[in-house]
């Protein structure tokens, strides 16, 4: 055989080989300087690099801190930016704004002296009644992977700028499957197929990873099919080392891995626990508030299994080498050691030592999370910060509902305007928020600073979240003096967040009543959700003239609220969940598989109130002249779908144009619509323009025992929700 024969037969089987060489985490040209310094610590001093959120420096060999926060929608520090909620980000369908805002987060956080941040969480959810729905990007596995690469592209940085001086590594979470708990519950077990957790729940992983090159990750609290995630060889080891070549850092969540004991009984004993983690490859354990104690897996207990022999120093030399390379890669070996940091003894003789959790003086400078460059406040600060802040903000806002037009409203027409409700006039910023942000603009203060004097805007509570209706009457009262009626109604952090699950959908107390309420008086009235997760609102849907839903919108909201509802922007978000109509229709979600037989309608329609992808606008789209490049490809080629979309209204405003595929006869049943795509699209007032999307492995495939294109009849389907969609049809025919 010949040369030229022996070159083609190894292309070819190149081509079908699984990819698995991909640009390194952490570049290796550190190894030899990362080995020499392990080689010069003692056991103890390699322990302590394995702790977060509590300090891992070492003054003697001159390895800083790597300091770890949450930045799940903005730094959750006092004075930095407040963002929209991590759901109200999905609202936005905008990749390139949630990259820039990752890197505004990113410059914050290391202007704070933090390196490394506990976001963003990656988890598909399918329960509404889940209290961190409002930390997702929502119910799609590709929404959720699009969106959460973009943060992590921003916060890590691309390119040159990757870990910089102004950027951090990411932690994508939770490995994997906690979105779909039963009942609910936060961290439920789970037990779930290896097709379902492929296609659903580890997309969005798998795209981080391939797209994002994401740093971190951190494994999910639960059971995953009888065993914690932590410890999970299949997930830790099978998929994310093997599968994914991934070889970046791995952080606990908190206190799992003392859980793997006390509350699993998974573990013979601590010292097995931190043996089990270190064999799946965790290499940093997070115990927020723990001083050095028995609690702490990587402490001394490590210490002393090491001591006994029960686990070999070689797994934790490897563990310290991954925190060494994201310490290398940040710029943290060689320079100064603040002394806070350096929770080692070293006495001129003798050996090094831990400190002790008696010694509150020293245990109190653990506290610390960085040290802040002396800049910092001027970089918090920043005016194009807070703008960026407030674009995020209004390209979250969807407009679920608008009857004749009632919205956008005009000061000329509505001169007495009523704000009623109980987030009309609160803080409300969602989970893993700072407690000091540097401030807030409520819905009340952003109607009245756009009123000024063109308006007369007046305000009451109407209710609480508590089944008291006393301050109703009072709400009529207002409504009843009134041009128009704005309800701020929803949630708060007391009714929806981490470890606040629900079995109740409908609007907390008495708002229900509110709005009924206000109905009566027979005056205009727009409703406006402020909260955490979809609500079952079934009578205002039908009854309300106008709905609008914010989640939550961070330091600007009112402002943005504002300028929604009077029209000097025009809402383009769309919804990243699916509303049921009660908490009887949960979980659900637009892409399900089908049911084996019809359903049967006692009391409720089975369509939701609004489909995933829904949102309406001030304006009018039409998309027309849709065209498929070629009608049958071959398996690994790839053809592409053209169309205009053109603003036929008579303001400028944004649509989101999405593409959904089907495969019509698969090996394994697929949904009836799976989102593979989606473009925001900005157009004037009669403007058009041509997009295209790309249809091609990434778009067709699905696992089915590996990563596959099947041979076989798809239908192409664009549209601007999961619910209004053409289809089209593509033949793909074996290679």
């Amino acid at each position: 055989m010949n040369k030229s024969n022996l070159l083609k037969i190894f292309i070819g089987l190149w081509v079908f080989l699984p990819v698995k060489a991909q640009e390194k985490i952490f570049p290796d040209k550190f190894d030899g300087e990362i080995q020499s310094l392990i080689n010069s610590m003692t056991l103890e001093e390699k322990v302590h690099q394995l702790a977060t959120e509590y300090p891992n420096a070492n003054k003697r060999l001159d390895i800083e801190n790597l300091s770890a926060g949450e930045c799940l929608h903005g730094l959750k520090m006092p004075g930095a930016t407040v963002f929209p909620q991590a759901l109200a980000m999905a609202s936005t369908w905008d990749e390139a704004l949630i990259e820039k805002m990752g890197n505004v987060v990113a410059k914050e956080a290391r202007a704070y002296g933090i390196h490394q941040c506990y976001s963003p969480m990656i988890s598909v959810t399918r329960d509404a009644r889940w209290g961190r729905i409002e930390e997702t990007f929502g119910e799609d596995p590709f929404l959720v992977g699009s969106i959460g690469s973009a943060y992590i592209k921003g916060l890590q940085g691309m390119g040159d700028q990757r870990f910089d001086k102004d950027h951090i590594i990411a932690t994508a979470k939770h490995f994997v499957a906690d979105g779909e708990p039963m009942a609910g519950d936060n961290g439920a077990a789970m037990d779930i197929s290896e097709y379902q957790l492929q296609n659903v729940h580890l997309y969005p992983f798998r795209m981080a990873i391939n797209e994002a090159l994401v740093g971190s990750i951190m494994p999910a609290h639960h059971l995953l099919n009888g065993i914690p995630c932590h410890v999970n060889q299949h997930i830790m080891k099978d998929v994310l080392r093997d599968q994914y070549s991934w070889d970046g850092l791995v952080v606990s969540d908190n206190r799992d891995l003392e859980r793997l004991k006390s509350i699993f009984n998974f573990v013979h004993d601590y010292e097995d626990a931190a043996k089990k983690a270190l064999e799946a490859g965790v290499h940093q354990e997070l115990a927020i508030f723990e001083g050095w104690t028995k609690e702490r897996m990587y402490g001394d207990n490590l210490v002393k299994a090491v001591g006994d022999g029960i686990i070999d120093e070689e797994l934790v030399n490897q563990a310290v080498a991954m925190v060494l390379k994201a310490k290398f890669a940040l710029g943290l070996i060689g320079g100064n050691v603040d002394e806070r940091f350096d929770m080692i003894l070293h006495p001129e003789n003798g050996k090094p030592k831990a400190i002790s959790f008696e010694d509150s003086e020293m245990f109190s400078k653990a506290d610390y999370f960085g040290v802040p460059r002396n800049n910092y406040k001027e970089i918090l600060n920043s005016p194009a910060h807070n703008q960026l802040a407030l674009e995020v903000a209004r390209k979250s806002i969807t407009l679920l509902k608008n009857d004749n037009q009632l919205l956008p409203l005009n000061f000329n027409k509505y001169k007495n305007i009523a704000v009623i409700g109980p987030n009309a006039n609160e803080v409300r910023l969602g989970g893993y928020s700072s407690s000091r942000p540097k401030y807030f603009v409520t819905v009340l203060e952003g109607i009245k600073q756009m009123a000024g004097k063109e308006a007369n805007v007046r305000f009451a509570q109407g209710c609480d979240f508590t089944e008291e209706e006393n301050k109703i009457p009072e709400a009529v009262d207002l409504a009843m003096e009134s041009d128009v009626i704005i309800l701020v109604v929803g949630g708060s952090e007391e009714t929806t967040m981490e470890n606040e699950d629900t079995d109740d959908l409908a609007l907390p107390g008495a708002q229900d009543k509110l709005i009924k309420a206000i109905a009566t008086t027979g005056k205009p009235y727009v409703v406006f959700l402020i909260n955490g997760r979809p609500r079952a609102i079934e009578w205002a849907a039908e009854h309300a003239p106008a709905i609008l839903e914010g989640w939550y919108l961070g330091q600007d909201t009112g402002t943005a609220v504002a300028e929604v509802l009077f029209g000097k922007v025009n809402p383009g978000g769309k919804l990243p969940v699916t509303f049921p109509r009660n908490v009887g229709q949960v979980p659900m979600f637009y892409n399900k598989l089908e049911t084996g037989r019809p359903r049967k309608i006692y009391k409720s329609d089975p369509e939701p109130l609004f489909h995933f992808g829904h949102g309406l606008s001030y304006t009018t789209f039409s998309i027309t002249d849709i065209n498929l490049r070629t009608k049958s490809i071959t398996v690994g080629d790839s053809t592409t779908i053209r169309l205009t979309i053109k603003n036929t209204g008579t303001v400028k405003g944004d649509e989101v144009v999405q593409l959904y595929i089907h495969d019509l006869l698969s090996e394994r049943i697929r949904p009836q619509k799976e989102l593979r795509g989606f473009k925001r699209i900005f157009l004037n007032a009669g403007e058009s323009r041509v997009i295209q999307f790309n249809i091609g492995e990434k778009q067709l495939e699905y696992w089915n025992g590996d990563w596959r294109v099947e041979p076989g009849e798809y239908e192409i389907m664009i549209g601007t929700s999961s619910e209004k969609l053409s289809k089209h049809k593509l033949t793909v025919t074996k290679a």
